[in-house]
Parts: structure tokens; sequence; C-alpha cells
């Protein structure tokens, strides 16, 4: 087996298990310890570390010591104008170059998505609502745009506002439908800014959650 092959799959286990917050930032991610469970040499462990660096998704604190980055307003806020830009020209070309195929998988991950947010099902909402958007890329047809968009959205821990905002969930039900149906009536520009807008007010949901936790506790001494 190739190295490069070993440190391919050594990235994507990780990217998968950051993304999934099985590695939060509070956790030190040491080299040697991922080589022992990986039952891999060091070598690809650190090329993977490396990429995983440059990419942002984890910080050096030590030689061969790594964390996964912790997000603020700042960095959340960055990612997802990326993110809106993405999703964005993802559906304005799937509603370009749709197929019959393209549609039925949305309208199947819609209803999917459905059940699982009235089953309070958060790990499997979260996993539905981004085949949603895996779908939209799909079917943009762009295969490069497929794979920034997966790229960036890795950068977080997803999680489904339906589910962690329930009081969302009839509305956000309303809108990723909209945005379904501005798709499969070929209106690229209704898509687009559907789909912008739909980004953008789940940036502000998430940036208002993170605000208890920037604001000092009160001094009673």
């Amino acid at each position: 087996m190739q190295m490069s092959t070993l440190s391919d799959q050594a990235y994507e286990r990780l990217r998968s298990a950051i993304s999934a917050g099985q590695l939060p930032p509070t956790l030190v991610i040491r080299e040697v310890d991922l080589a022992r469970e990986y039952g891999m040499s060091r070598t690809p462990i650190r090329e993977a570390l490396h990429r995983l660096h440059t990419e942002g998704i984890i910080q050096q604190t030590a030689p061969g010591r790594y964390a996964a980055m912790e997000l603020g307003p700042k960095e959340l806020t960055n990612i997802y104008h990326v993110r809106e830009a993405l999703v964005g020209m993802a559906a304005r070309l799937a509603a370009k170059h749709r197929t019959r195929v393209d549609l039925a998988k949305f309208e199947d991950t819609l209803e999917a998505l459905d059940r699982a947010c009235e089953m309070k099902a958060n790990d499997e909402a979260d996993n539905l609502v981004r085949a949603y958007f895996h779908a939209i890329a799909e079917a943009s047809g762009n295969e490069y745009l497929h794979a920034m968009l997966g790229r960036v959205t890795d950068l977080f821990r997803y999680r489904a506002l339906a589910v962690s905002h329930p009081e969302w969930r009839d509305r956000l039900r309303q809108e990723h439908r909209a945005l379904v149906d501005a798709i499969a009536n070929q209106d690229p520009d209704l898509a687009e800014c559907l789909a912008r807008e739909l980004i953008a007010k789940s940036l502000a949901i998430r940036i208002a959650d993170l605000a208890p936790a920037n604001v000092p506790a009160s001094s009673t001494g």
C-alpha cells in the first residue's frame, strides 16, 4: 500500500471525526496516539495532520500535538460567508442542470428530515441536512464546487437548526421546500436568492447561540 494512500485514509478519518464532534477543541490530538490507534507509522499521520492544519480545521498546540479549531463569532462568520456564496452558486447551477433523479433525491431527503425532526433524532437530522445540501451541490454538475462546499462544511460541527431550535422547525421546513421548488421550476435567480437567505439566517441563529458563552460572568463579590 502506498504511503500517500495511508495519508489520505488518516486524513479522511480525522476529518470525519472532527466534523462529527468526536474530537472537540478541548481534546488534545497527539500524533503518537493516532499512529497507535490507526495502526500506521507516524509519517502518514503527520502528513494528514499537516493537511488539516493547512485547511484551518485544527491548530498546533505543541510539537506533535493538535486540537480542533474553536470557532468564535468572527471565524464562524467568515466560514458562513464562504458557505453562503458556494451554496448560492450550487443552487443556481442546480436549477439549470437538475434531473429527475436529483428531484427525487431532494424529496426523499426532505421527507426523511421531517421524520427525524419530529422524532428529535439529532444525529440523523444533522446527517440529513448535510445530505440535503450535498444533493444540491451534486445537482449543480460542478464537481469542484461540490468538493469545495464539502470542505467548508467540515470546518464546523453541523447541528440541524430544526432540532436545536424547534421553534424554527416549520419555517425551516417551508424554506427548504421553497428552495427545492425553485430548483425544480428551473428558476436560477430565485434558487440562488433563497439559498443565500437560508445560509445567512442560519449564521444569525448560530451567532446568537454563541452570545451567552461570550458574556463574562457577573461578579457577586
